[in-house]
């Protein structure tokens, strides 16, 4: 029986379309008028603007409302990246000549003044142009489209039956790569259309329908799969395919539904919470610890409730998913000042174990073996750090725990015990040292060196960027790690800040080796997949964010090269508003030159940094040892404090 709930791209097949009918009424009514009016779709990531856009291209869907005299033409702008204006044009016009060949377009034409010919003749055959531009912020943020192209694209909206359709994460203005641009009467022309999450009608449309339609019907089960996905039509496809497939099999285990669930929705969840303004986040945490909603800040929880983030049912009001609220459980965050807070709790919370540390909802044990841990510190990947005293032996450790929700998996099981096996094997200064590896109360754990101070990227917040003479210090010690990591034959594959503590006395540390893998001795099981994106996009190499699998001791020195550009000029050599979007820069774009970001940067550090960056491995520093010599020599030079 096959199930019905299993895309999670764009849904280009109308009958697969449901929901979204007032928008797309609003829509097409905005096309309709007697000049078509211009749309801008905005919303969250894996919210369905690409679904729309598609749904309303579809012939069938569109000539319901419209006549024959509209001329369709669709362009995907995540797939294909312009590098002038000039060659977007061409490609517009090429599309009407496969459209409506009789036009007598000239598919070769890229000027404006050719474009503007050619929307001359389309009006006197009498068609109206409606260009559907996904993701059109790939234009907007592109430094190639200047105020010209803009100014055109409006004067061809006034002069002409010509309307746009545009989809986005944010309003159109706010994603554009100048002020100048951001202010251009162009944008007055559309008008906003905000998706959010579905209604509860049409959330339990696309529970009930697909699934009778499939022969197995889940709607007596649409309140569990609410309490999972909320009414996010993203996670609801998820959560229908994990109780598809289990209804499939003759079974109901809600217990194996909702870990199936997980696996696939924790990533997504992680990245909507990251993406939330820093007075959500709080709002939620409070939300979460029993604490009420001051009138101040009222107008914040119903933003989130009108996004879908909060949900009423049965006269209470809920976050959207439980299982969104264990993971936002799991993320080491207090709340700003804020007078609601019962100060007694918040500060019992900051020193110790709160009842719900876990993303379990359990108690953790304030003593695990010989060892009574204190105060938590942080959180990885996949464990959580607490200090702790080793009562045998009288000193202070940093205890990590594999998370509770973890507990089960022998495959994260598994990677969290290579940490510790990657670490041990490296014996330097500049590497957190492991002390043990345990298992006490059924809990796996690793008892490290315990380091008083910042992390990089808590000092870079605080500070912005770094002496040259500190940078260069920093810069040498970490590559001598990774030097030595590299000579024991382990890449670490997540160097960035916040895997970079600074102690006391300034010295570096590296922590982290969960994701790190052995080069010169294969293991006996490979516990990543080829292809599978492991670490933090903003600091993965070209070859990382690629997916490629044989990664080298290289990619660690690309990823250095990222730490020393932002601690130097405070910026990422290849930020950008999506994570696509910070994939293409890595691997395609050249970064902002360091010395038109900070001024007086010693020339010989600028080289080392670009080299570093240099996007084929062949063309960097090919050993960390390298790296660091060069620096050292740069050192030299330096006389700053």
């Amino acid at each position: 029986m096959k199930n019905p709930y299993l895309n999670r791209v764009a849904i280009k097949d109308p009958a697969q379309f449901y929901g979204r009918r007032k928008e797309v009424a609003r829509v097409l009514s905005r096309i309709g008028a007697p000049r078509p009016q211009s749309v801008a779709i905005v919303g969250e990531r894996k919210i369905g603007k690409s679904s729309l856009l598609n749904y309303i291209y579809a012939p069938e869907v569109r000539r319901r409302v419209l006549d024959d005299n509209y001329l369709f033409v669709f362009i995907d702008l995540q797939q294909r990246r312009y590098n002038s204006a000039e060659e977007f044009l061409a490609e517009v016009v090429s599309k009407v000549s496969e459209v409506l060949p009789e036009a007598s377009v000239d598919p070769k034409c890229s000027s404006f003044d050719e474009v503007r010919r050619a929307l001359t003749r389309l009006q006197k055959c009498g068609y109206k142009l409606v260009l559907l531009l996904d993701e059109f912020d790939a234009i907007t943020s592109n430094s190639a489209f200047g105020l010209e192209f803009f100014a055109f694209l409006r004067s061809a909206a006034n002069n002409y039956d010509v309307a746009y359709i545009t989809s986005s994460a944010r309003d159109l203005h706010e994603l554009c790569h100048t002020d100048q641009i951001a202010d251009s009467p162009f944008f007055n022309i559309f008008t906003n259309l905000y998706l959010r999450a579905f209604s509860a009608e049409e959330a339990e449309q696309l529970i009930s329908e697909p699934s009778a339609k499939a022969g197995l019907p889940l709607q007596p089960y649409s309140s569990h799969i609410c309490e999972l996905a909320g009414h996010f039509p993203f996670f609801l496809q998820i959560a229908c395919g994990s109780f598809f497939d289990q209804l499939s099999e003759g079974m109901m285990d809600l217990k194996k539904i909702e870990e199936s669930f997980l696996d696939e929705a924790q990533v997504h969840f992680r990245y909507m919470w990251q993406h939330l303004r820093e007075e959500e986040r709080s709002l939620i945490k409070q939300f979460l610890s029993g604490y009420g909603i001051a009138k101040t800040r009222e107008h914040v929880f119903e933003k989130l409730r009108r996004n879908g983030y909060f949900i009423a049912s049965n006269g209470q009001t809920r976050l959207f998913s439980r299982v969104f609220a264990q993971v936002v459980a799991e993320e080491d965050y207090i709340p700003p000042t804020d007078p609601v807070l019962d100060r007694t709790k918040l500060e019992q919370r900051r020193r110790g174990f709160s009842a719900r540390d876990d993303s379990s909802g359990e108690q953790l044990p304030q003593q695990l073996g010989r060892f009574l841990l204190t105060r938590r510190l942080g959180r990885g990947g996949i464990g959580v750090v607490y200090s702790a005293t080793d009562l045998e032996l009288g000193r202070e450790v940093a205890i990590k725990l594999l998370r509770h929700c973890y507990l089960q998996d022998g495959l994260t099981r598994r990677r969290f015990l290579r940490e510790a096996r990657a670490a041990s094997m490296i014996s330097h200064p500049s590497v957190c040292a492991i002390y043990e590896v345990g298992q006490a109360d059924g809990m796996p754990y690793i008892a490290m060196e315990f380091v008083k101070g910042v992390t990089l990227s808590e000092r870079l917040r605080k500070t912005g960027p770094l002496p040259f003479r500190e940078i260069i210090d920093l810069g040498v010690q970490v590559a001598e790690a990774l030097s030595k990591a590299h000579l024991v034959g382990v890449v670490h594959r997540d160097i960035k800040p916040s895997n970079i503590l600074i102690d006391e006395q300034g010295r570096a540390k590296v922590l982290d080796f969960g994701l790190a893998k052995q080069l010169l001795e294969r293991e006996e099981e490979d516990l990543t997949e080829p292809g599978v994106l492991l670490g933090t996009v903003s600091y993965m190499s070209p070859e990382q964010a690629q997916g490629l699998d044989n990664l080298d001791a290289r990619s660690d020195i690309f990823s250095l090269g990222v730490v020393l550009y932002e601690i130097t000029t405070g910026k990422l050599p290849f930020g950008a508003e999506t994570y696509f979007q910070t994939m293409e820069a890595i691997i395609k774009l050249p970064h902002v030159p360091v010395e038109k970001l900070r001024k007086n940067v010693p020339t010989s550090l600028v080289r080392v940094i670009d080299r570093a960056l240099e996007k084929l491995p062949e063309n960097r520093f090919q050993t960390a040892a390298e790296l660091a010599a060069e620096l050292t020599a740069v050192g030299a030079e330096v006389t700053d404090a």
